[in-house]
């Protein structure tokens, strides 16, 4: 089993797909904007944060994502001094699809509803262009997945006093397709395509204690899952956030949320910080921060700046988030992975987010 899931973490993360099985940190837009904190807020990436709805909701969102990765290999004079880095590769590829969507129906103490959302991005696009001493083209590699692992969830919460708890179980599916060509003048193009179909379950359980105004503090726990016929298992999360707005003041949020994770016998954390204001209680302004490991290689870590802002009328509401995310491989090993070249390994994105609430 240990084989198996290394081999499959590899295969989906070494450079040059390192944009598969990424993890989706964020929730909805408003999350987004706010470092990707979720637990603590008014949506359902807690189920005991249901709690918060006096009415019933329903949310829609979108997601958009460009995603860059550049190639390069160091430059040396003739007396051996490094001059810089020649890019070889250098693409980018957009996405555009359904963010988390959701309804939630508080009945008295009891709140239940339905969340669509996407657990794990496959997506991943790679062209590279191999030229001769006289720059002419002998040859062409094209690699692209293409795929979501999601997630449809049932969710039922209980609120006594200012204490909530909650559970979730989502029923997990997905499809990546993957495709490989290989071009080469004069010669028939070689052409490799594979379709890997996922599906499992997964379980949450949280709770949301709101004692006044100006503190929540929530808590998750996920258990771990596995997806059916794979040998493949993710890991156990712990989650904790809290809210925090200073009394008497200009409303100010401060929201922080910190996720354990535990692959194998390997901890991951993750850190996440956001400010809300609000403005005459209509408009809000939001930005915030998330950095994480990579769960190959801790050396690796992804830095999101985040940026927002919403506005609230009546019974609606309209949130934009962004994301700019940029991985570090400056203290990576790829040495395992029997690389021909030493590679340079740049990767960037960029993702914005619109959510429309409707309450009812």
């Amino acid at each position: 089993m240990m084989l198996a899931f290394l081999v499959f973490i590899v295969n989906l993360t070494l450079p040059g797909i390192s944009s598969q099985g990424d993890r989706i940190f964020y929730d909805d837009a408003r999350s987004m904007a706010l470092g990707g904190v979720t637990i603590v807020l008014e949506n359902t990436g807690n189920p005991a944060s249901m709690g918060l709805y006096e009415r019933s909701t329903v949310a829609l969102s979108g997601i958009a994502a460009i995603q860059n990765e550049r190639r390069g290999l160091r430059v040396y004079d003739s007396f051996g001094n490094n001059i810089g880095i020649a890019t070889i590769a250098n693409n980018t590829s957009t996405y555009l699809n359904p963010g988390p969507c959701s309804f939630v129906f508080p009945l008295k103490g009891l709140r239940v509803g339905l969340r669509y959302t996407r657990v794990w991005d496959l997506n991943y696009f790679y062209l590279e262009e191999h030229r001769d001493d006289f720059y002419q083209l002998v040859r062409t590699d094209e690699l692209s997945y293409k795929g979501y692992v999601q997630a449809i969830s049932p969710l039922l919460s209980f609120t006594h006093g200012f204490i909530s708890l909650g559970i979730e179980h989502g029923f997990l599916f997905g499809k990546e397709l993957m495709e490989r060509i290989v071009i080469i003048p004069d010669q028939p193009d070689s052409v490799e395509r594979d379709e890997t179909d996922y599906s499992g379950n997964k379980t949450k359980v949280g709770v949301s204690i709101v004692p006044n105004v100006n503190l929540r503090i929530a808590y998750t726990y996920s258990l771990e899952y596995e997806f059916t016929d794979q040998d493949v298992g993710y890991p156990a999360t712990h989650s904790v956030g809290v809210m925090y707005q200073p009394p008497g003041r200009i409303p100010t949020k401060f929201v922080g949320q910190f996720d354990l994770e535990t692959w194998q016998d390997e901890y991951i954390y993750i850190y996440r910080l956001g400010v809300e204001h609000s403005i005459l209680m209509k408009y809000n302004l939001r930005y915030g921060f998330c950095i994480f490991p990579d769960y190959t290689q801790s050396a690796i870590w992804t830095t999101n700046l985040t940026l927002g802002f919403g506005i609230k009328t009546g019974m609606y509401s309209f949130d934009v988030g962004y994301i700019y995310g940029k991985r570090d491989y400056l203290a990576s090993d790829f040495t395992t992975l029997n690389f021909t070249e030493n590679y340079k390994f740049d990767e960037t994105s960029h993702h914005i987010s619109v959510t429309t609430r409707i309450q009812f």
